[in-house]
């Protein structure tokens, strides 16, 4: 009966816990020295249909707390911030109840720490408040290390390339030391980290460094060696004995006289010239020079060459067509792990980058809901479309389908004759919902008006990197894989340039 009791009300405590839901139930503070920042804020999320209240919260001593407000709206967040007492050295383990109106049981929040140094000077007071800020060595930079290992012998790798990303832009790369280290000095936040080295595999980290949390170890891996059966390989020797038959090569005579059937036609050539001279000299002496105005207006031809020989930096109207690129963002909740949100970001910031100011750029990003974001940017607003790639989050579903249609829609109202119109998707999957005739409106477009679908697939399996290159088919584009850094650096510029050339 008890334990009948005890599950029923772990029942009632878990359906209450999902009206509420915190952003964390645990943080853990690391070891805190003089000056460390000693508080964290944590959000709670109203999922419930009605208006919410913050009651009371019940917390030891040691700890402080502010918040935000006390009434939650549906679909709406309050953030409340706490603090730790930093006067005790030694280790802390505190639980705070956080009390609401609906549920009544309270959600627990776990607190967990060293004090290794007493402050005697706290970044906050007592009772913190939201304009209370860190001191400004801990706003700016903090020195972070980054060990590369072999996964399997536990041994630093040397001359490994390490790269730090942040809200899709590179903010450092560097190469271990003999101990397999590197060291950066970068602002708190939260970063993609890869290494890579030949010939492991590359490998990543992601998530929040401060002071704390200023160590990450990155272990690289090698594929599996399949060795070919060598004793097959021997038995098939021998037959090769036969070729002996190159001696019967006698005939290099020929070429001699092919030889002397040219010199011999030479001498007749002379005679012919020497007859015309004279006529020529007098109709020469009498023209007008007007001919070499006409000359200096004429512009220089642009050289023809392939996409291969031009230098990777040039990115003229010469040898590239003005671009109208709308693209679809895949923002769904599939895009929030293994840095794939940081490499669509960075595949995009590092186009806008080379933009030119007749180029045009639109958004749509796709979850649940389909959304424009940006419309008819030209390449003079490279900021704003860098800051709208920046602002991007995940949520919700993958509505595909719907996101293509819209795109459609919006690269006609930007559409330029004879330039290269395009739509480009960028997910990391398959669409799992929406409109399931999308495949007819790129067929029918590509058809009609020229506008080309090409699709990014970030760190895709083999069976969707198939399923796609099946889908642009149907639009005349390309299927583009990133799965790191470097992918993500140069394979979308590719694309624009392979697409926009003129030649």
């Amino acid at each position: 009966m008890q334990r009948l009791l005890g599950l029923i009300l772990i029942i009632i405590g878990t359906h209450g816990f999902a009206q509420i839901q915190p952003s964390t139930t645990k943080f853990d503070f690391g070891e805190l020295y003089n000056g460390s920042t000693n508080y964290t804020d944590i959000t709670f999320k109203n999922t419930s249909d009605k208006l919410q209240f913050l009651l009371t919260i019940d917390k030891p001593t040691d700890v402080y707390y502010v918040f935000s407000s006390k009434r939650i709206m549906p679909d709406s967040s309050i953030t409340i911030r706490f603090k730790v007492n930093e006067g005790k050295k030694g280790r802390f383990n505190y639980n705070v109840a956080v009390y609401f109106s609906d549920p009544r049981d309270p959600i627990s929040i776990t607190l967990t720490g060293i004090v290794k140094e007493n402050s005697s000077q706290n970044s906050m007071t007592a009772c913190p408040d939201f304009n209370s800020t860190p001191p400004a060595y801990q706003q700016n930079l903090f020195d972070v290390a980054v060990k590369v290992i072999d996964s399997i012998t536990r041994e630093p790798l040397k001359n490994s390339k390490v790269y730090f990303v942040e809200r899709g832009e590179l903010v450092g790369e560097e190469t271990t030391n003999s101990n397999g280290v590197v060291r950066m000095r970068i602002p708190v936040g939260y970063y993609y980290i890869t290494a890579q080295k030949e010939p492991y595999n590359q490998n990543y980290r992601e998530g929040y460094l401060n002071f704390n949390r200023n160590y990450v170890e990155i272990p690289l891996s090698k594929d599996p060696v399949i060795e070919p059966p060598v004793e097959e390989i021997v038995e098939e020797i021998p037959p090769p004995v036969e070729e002996e038959v190159v001696e019967e090569t006698p005939p290099p005579v020929e070429e001699e006289d092919v030889i002397e059937i040219v010199i011999n036609e030479d001498p007749p050539v002379e005679e012919v010239v020497e007859e015309n001279d004279p006529p020529v000299e007098e109709v020469v002496e009498e023209t007008p020079p007007p001919v070499e105005e006409v000359v200096e207006e004429v512009a220089p031809p642009v050289t023809p060459t392939t996409l291969e020989e031009l230098p990777d930096t040039v990115f003229t109207d010469d040898y590239f067509k003005f671009n109208n690129i709308t693209f679809i963002l895949d923002v769904s909740t599939s895009m929030s792990g293994m840095g794939k949100m940081d490499l669509m970001k960075m595949s995009m910031i590092e186009l806008a980058k080379i933009l030119r100011n007749n180029d045009v750029v639109s958004m749509i990003k796709y979850s649940s809901e389909v959304e424009t974001i940006l419309e008819g940017a030209t390449g003079e607003k490279k900021e704003l479309i860098i800051e709208t790639v920046r602002q991007l989050k995940y949520s919700g579903m993958t509505a595909g389908g719907d996101a293509i249609k819209a795109a459609y829609k919006l690269n006609r109202k930007t559409y330029i004759p004879g330039g290269n119109n395009m739509v480009i998707m960028i997910t990391d999957g398959v669409f799992n919902k929406g409109d399931k005739d999308y495949l007819k409106t790129i067929e029918k477009y590509y058809n009609e008006m020229g506008i080309k679908f090409s699709v990014v697939g970030i760190k895709t399996s083999d069976f969707i990197t198939q399923h796609m290159n099946e889908v642009v088919s149907h639009g005349g584009g390309d299927f583009i894989r990133i799965l790191g850094i470097d992918d993500a650096q140069k394979k979308l510029i590719a694309e624009i340039k392979r697409s926009s050339f003129k030649f």
